[in-house]
């Protein structure tokens, strides 16, 4: 309720934080309370409690609920009561992450349907939601961020991240740390190491110290605080271009710059070059975000309480686009939902289809690529499916269970995503462990989602009273009803399961009230006695397996094996194969091209193993005797190349000083010193690691070709939007 003699409303903001986060991350939360401060009287509930004797302490106008990624324990008792106020629940999360499941468990709950978020991408990247998820987007405050009497002494500087979900975060710091005078800040983790990392004013006055700022939303695209603080610090802005930064006013050479790896050092260039043009280019940045982008003009919240105070029940709440305002609709006006294009929804679309298409390979690489980029739930249960379709429940499991595990161990969940536990209950049935989906689908009573009512009807289990359904943050492409029977008994024949699971879906149909399945009719079976003992040994064999897994990804053990994993690492591999490895997991390839034979030397294994992480699983083949070029469908800029015998690539010069990445071994040989000495002393490659003593050298691209007379370098042309860089 708003007493009329209230300035501002009044609002409760339920937040459980978890214990021994870093001073940058309590940075952050405070800055959301900082925010609505600007409109409300707001009162932080950071302990279990009972929700209406705060509202009858406080009377609050408002009230919002947070949960997502930095979500502790949490307890509220008594939600239901005062409905006379209204409830808006903040997804604090990245858009991939599978905390916003445990986001949603929590709203169904609390008894909260309204939801705000900071995330540009998270309509696109949770679309069971996007009708009535708005943004509250990211801003900066002034009294921090603004350009502060320093010397600018940093050509380029580096913060933030640079795990695989960054890709053109990593690719441009490849690009211009072998270009130009960088500094590069570590990221500390989210953990207790985390308390070195810079922020406040410390943190403003490094950006205004620096003549270059890149910034990235990860593969998802979206806009992050450094996009803002960049430039209200009075850096210049580097960024991907993206919808997002359009959406928000940036324009590139206008007030940023913007491109894709390749081309960014021309344009740094053509700036440094020409000062006047660089110092417009800041101030305009700078402009734009303390006018339009500050604390200050984040009222989005203030607005929706103040529509739906006004709203008839033929009105909905609509945003204009990202960064507008809120404004009242037809409830038929359903606006679609803004799109980012990130790079992991291309992959997930392209799984489906060629799961679709029966294509199991290639849409298990589709699916894996999304997971090399991060652990994204869709792709778990994109890949799952794909394994059941593959005849291998055992490796369905596996990836459903890693998600449960992160749900109900790491996360604190009561209940899990509806899809993803209907997707277990899948592969519970294609493996054989019929008691266990029937014991599964009687858990959780509650959690309604059509696909995992489906599953309940085809084990024979009631479904429950019609009530509203949980949103999934991974739900299946939509299939009719006789495509999801066909579906499902292929993958159950696919996995052996024909006999007993298929009678079972029929048993499961008749049971609910349902036709039979299309397709499924029951047939006779005897299984002989030998075989049957051989199924019981077996089923009980992956039973104690599965157990033993569990227990290694849980608890104390789980612990023991974190902590011992960096002492693993220097037993078993060395630095330089360490080094090989992370530059081949982040670096944009299509593809790797070992002149000479395979082998299982340590280097090869660091290769394969880095292409295996890459997110574009790039192959490895093998280069043809005497070939002086990789395969024709390869891009040189695009290629990694691992010469492990210089006879086999000899002539391959040119080749080889085009590519984003070449591996030398043996060059103590005289052979592969040639080789070593003649890359190293052209103008396309820089060394990047070097063991004279095992013979051994990584070179990568400076991100220039030569294409003119006298030497004179060109920038490769822009690659297509949403292509890796």
């Amino acid at each position: 309720m708003i007493h009329p003699s209230q300035e501002k409303p009044r609002l409760l903001f339920f937040r459980w934080a978890k214990p021994g986060l870093p001073g940058f991350l309590n940075r952050h939360l405070d800055e959301h309370v900082q925010t609505l401060e600007h409109f409300f009287e707001v009162r932080v509930i950071d302990r279990d409690c009972d929700y209406e004797a705060e509202c009858d302490a406080f009377e609050p106008a408002l009230s919002i609920f947070e949960s997502g990624v930095y979500a502790g324990e949490r307890s509220i008792r008594n939600t239901s009561s005062h409905p006379e106020v209204p409830k808006l629940g903040f997804l604090h999360s990245d858009p991939y992450d599978l905390a916003r499941a445990v986001f949603l468990s929590d709203m169904d709950r609390w008894g909260v349907d309204q939801f705000f978020t900071t995330s540009v991408a998270m309509a696109e990247y949770t679309p069971e939601i996007a009708d009535r998820l708005f943004v509250w987007p990211n801003s900066v405050d002034p009294a921090v961020f603004h350009p502060y009497p320093v010397e600018k002494n940093i050509p380029v500087l580096f913060t933030g991240s640079q795990e695989r979900h960054y890709p053109w975060r990593n690719a441009v710091g490849r690009v211009l740390s072998r270009s130009f005078a960088t500094m590069t800040m570590p990221h500390y983790g989210w953990g207790k190491a985390g308390g070195r990392t810079v922020f406040g004013q410390d943190y403003a006055r490094l950006l205004s110290a620096s003549i270059f700022v890149p910034a990235c939303g990860s593969m998802s695209r979206d806009l992050v605080r450094k996009h803002l603080e960049i430039p209200a610090a009075g850096a210049c802005l580097v960024a991907e271009d993206t919808p997002a930064l359009a959406a928000f006013g940036f324009k590139d050479m206008q007030n940023c710059v913007l491109g894709e790896a390749g081309e960014i050092a021309g344009k740094l260039d053509a700036l440094l070059s020409d000062p006047e043009q660089l110092k417009n280019i800041t101030a305009a940045g700078h402009d734009l975000v303390h006018g339009n982008h500050v604390q200050s003009r984040r009222n989005q919240v203030l607005q929706w309480l103040q529509l739906q105070a006004t709203r008839s029940p033929g009105e909905r709440i609509v945003q204009a686009g990202p960064a507008g305002s809120l404004f009242l609709a037809p409830a038929g006006n359903v606006p679609a939902p803004f799109r980012t294009g990130g790079r992991d929804r291309e992959n997930l679309a392209a799984g489906w289809q060629l799961l679709a298409d029966r294509d199991t390979e290639g849409a298990r690489r589709e699916f894996l690529k999304c997971l090399n980029f991060y652990f994204i739930p869709e792709a778990v249960v994109g890949a799952a499916w794909t394994e059941l379709a593959a005849g291998d429940a055992e490796a369905a499991r596996d990836w459903t269970t890693q998600a449960l595990v992160d749900t109900f161990t790491d996360r604190s969940a009561p209940d899990p995503d509806p899809v993803l536990w209907a997707t277990h209950l899948r592969a519970l049935l294609c493996s054989g462990e019929r008691q266990q989906a029937l014991a599964g689908a009687l858990r959780f009573p509650e959690l309604r989602h059509r696909e995992l009512d489906r599953m309940r009807c085809r084990l024979g289990v009631p479904v429950p009273a019609p009530g509203t359904a949980r949103p999934s943050v991974c739900p299946v492409p939509d299939h009719p009803g006789e495509s999801w029977d066909a579906g499902i008994q292929r993958q159950l024949e696919a996995c052996g399961q024909s006999p007993e699971g298929l009678h079972l879906a029929v048993r499961g149909s008749a049971a609910a009230g349902m036709p039979p399945p299309s397709g499924l009719r029951p047939r006779s079976y005897t299984v002989p006695k030998l075989r049957a003992a051989e199924h019981v040994l077996s089923r009980a064999r992956r039973r104690a397996l599965r157990r033993l897994r569990w227990r290694l990804r849980t608890g104390a053990v789980k612990r023991l094996r974190i902590g011992l994993s960096p002492l693993k690492q220097r037993l078993v591999t060395d630095e330089f194969s360490r080094i090989l490895t992370d530059a081949v997991r982040r670096e944009g390839l299509d593809g790797a091209v070992l002149f000479g034979e395979p082998s299982s030397s340590p280097l090869q294994r660091a290769l394969e193993r880095g292409l295996a992480l890459n997110p574009s699983l790039p192959p490895l083949v093998v280069a043809e005797p005497g070939a002086q070029n990789g395969p024709e469908n390869l891009d040189p800029a695009r290629t990694a190349a691992f010469v492990s015998d210089a006879e086999a690539a000899t002539g391959a010069a040119d080749f080889l000083s085009g590519c984003a990445l070449v591996v030398l071994a043996n060059t103590v040989s005289p052979g592969g010193y040639r080789v070593f000495s003649g890359l190293a002393s052209g103008n396309r490659l820089v060394l990047l690691a070097h063991d004279p003593v095992r013979g051994t050298a990584l070179l990568g691209s400076t991100g220039r070709v030569r294409g003119r007379p006298g030497g004179a370098e060109v920038y490769p042309a822009r690659r297509t939007e949403g292509s890796l860089p």
